[in-house]
C-alpha cells in the first residue's frame, strides 16, 4: 500500500513536471518572434575608485514621496524640477514641500532649461516638449523626418543656439519593454537633434545600443552619449574635421548608465542606475537563450537590481570622480544626477525621493 501512494506521488510530480514545461514551450512559442538576438561578448567590469559616500545623502523631500522621479533640472530660483511616473513634473521649492508643475501626456524623463526659461522634457509616450512658466504642455516633436513617431525617448542635452540633442532609446521596443533591447543586443536606438528655427528634426547617429543619457561639451563640438546595456559612454563629434564620427569615451561600467548633465565646471556627470546583471552578461554569447527568454510573458523578464553611483568625466574621459552608496539601500536606484550649489541633486527613482550631497562630505573622508 506505501509502495502504491508512493509511486502515486512521484507520478503526480512527473505529471505536473511535464504540464509546466508544456505551458512554458507555448509561451515560448507564442512570444519566439519578439526579438531576433545577436551575440556579443561582454568584459569584465574595471573598479573606478569609488568612494562609498552617497549614504551621506539627505532627502529633499522629507515628507512628500514622488512617484519614481527620474530627470532633473533647476531654475534660477533655486527650484528642483523632477517628472514621475504619474506623467507630472514636479517642482520642490527651497521649503522641501513638491507641488505639481505641469502634467504631461506621457512619461518624462530628461528635463533641461532652455534660454528662454522653458523647461525641455523627453516624454515617453509623446515625444519632445516644452513647458511655460505656467506649466502649459507645447509639443516641439512628435515624429521625425520620414513621419516615424518618437515615443521612445530619454536624455537631451540644449546647445547655445537652442538647438535640442536627444536619445531614441529604441525605434522597437516600447520603454516598458526596454528589458528586450539587453537580450537582442542591436543597435535599435538613435540619436537625434531638433533645429527650432526650422522646426527640422535630424538624425545624427543611426545606430546605438539603446542610448539613453545625453551630454554636450562646453564649446558644443561634440556631445557624449551612454548606451544602458553596453555599460559605456561614448563621443560623438559634432564639428571640426572629425564631425560624425564617434569612440568610446569610458567602457566596462560597474553598472548601467541613465542620465548625463554637465556641470559648471564643464565636466559630466553620469548616474548609473542598475549594478551588472551577472545572469544576462553570462548569456550574451548565445543568442537561441536570450531568444527563450524573451519570448517568455513580460511577467517573468529578468529584473533589474538598484544601484545608487554617481560618475564624473572630465572631457577628455578622465574619471574625476565615482561615488557610490554601497552601505545602504536608502537612495535605492539613481537616474540622474546634477551638480548644484555645493554638492549634488539625485533621483532616486525607487525611493520616492530626491536627494543632496554636499562636497563637504569628501573633506571629512579624506
Amino acid at each position: 500500500m506505501l509502495r502504491f501512494l508512493y509511486s502515486r506521488h512521484i507520478l503526480r510530480g512527473i505529471l505536473s513536471f511535464l504540464f509546466v514545461v508544456f505551458v512554458l514551450g507555448i509561451l515560448v512559442l507564442i512570444g519566439w518572434n519578439k526579438t531576433n538576438p545577436i551575440p556579443y561578448s561582454v568584459n569584465s567590469s574595471i573598479p573606478q575608485g569609488e568612494r562609498d559616500l552617497l549614504l551621506f545623502s539627505k532627502p529633499v523631500n522629507v515628507d512628500s514621496p514622488i512617484k519614481e522621479p527620474f530627470g532633473l533640472a533647476v531654475d534660477t530660483k533655486g527650484s528642483i524640477y523632477t517628472g514621475s511616473s504619474d506623467g507630472n513634473i514636479y517642482r520642490i521649492k527651497t521649503d522641501g514641500d513638491p507641488e505639481v508643475f505641469a502634467k504631461t501626456s506621457g512619461r518624462p524623463l530628461g528635463l533641461a532649461f532652455d534660454g528662454k526659461g522653458n523647461l525641455v522634457a523627453c516624454v515617453s509616450g509623446l515625444g519632445l516638449a516644452f513647458y511655460d512658466a505656467a506649466g502649459k504642455e507645447n509639443v516641439l516633436v512628435r515624429e521625425d523626418s520620414q513621419g516615424t513617431p518618437l515615443q521612445n525617448l530619454y536624455g537631451l542635452a540644449i546647445a547655445a543656439d537652442g538647438t535640442v540633442y536627444f536619445t531614441e532609446v529604441s525605434r522597437k521596443f516600447s520603454y516598458e519593454d526596454s528589458y528586450l533591447e539587453e537580450l537582442e543586443s542591436q543597435a535599435n536606438g538613435r540619436i537625434l537633434s531638433y533645429h527650432p528655427r526650422t522646426q527640422e528634426v535630424e538624425v545624427i547617429s543611426d545606430g546605438a545600443n539603446h542610448p539613453t543619457g545625453i551630454g554636450l561639451s562646453a564649446s558644443g563640438t561634440f556631445l557624449i552619449y551612454a548606451e544602458k546595456y553596453r555599460h559605456r559612454i561614448s563621443r560623438l563629434w559634432l564639428k571640426g574635421k572629425d564631425a560624425g564620427k564617434d569612440q568610446f569615451l569610458i567602457t566596462n561600467l560597474p553598472g548601467s548608465p541613465a542620465l548625463i548633465s554637465l556641470d559648471e565646471e564643464n565636466h559630466f556627470w553620469i548616474a548609473l542606475s542598475s549594478p551588472r546583471h551577472l545572469g544576462m552578461d553570462k548569456i550574451q554569447d548565445y543568442p537561441l537563450i536570450k531568444k527563450m527568454i524573451a519570448a517568455l510573458p513580460s511577467v517573468l523578464r529578468p529584473q533589474e537590481g538598484e544601484l545608487a553611483y554617481a560618475l564624473s568625466l572630465s572631457e577628455e574621459g578622465d574619471v574625476l570622480l565615482a561615488l557610490a552608496n554601497y552601505s545602504t539601500d536608502a537612495l535605492g536606484s539613481v537616474t540622474s544626477v546634477l551638480q548644484y550649489g555645493g554638492g549634488l541633486i539625485l533621483a532616486g527613482n525607487s525611493s520616492e525621493k530626491v536627494w543632496k550631497w554636499k562636497f563637504q562630505t569628501l573633506e571629512i573622508f579624506f
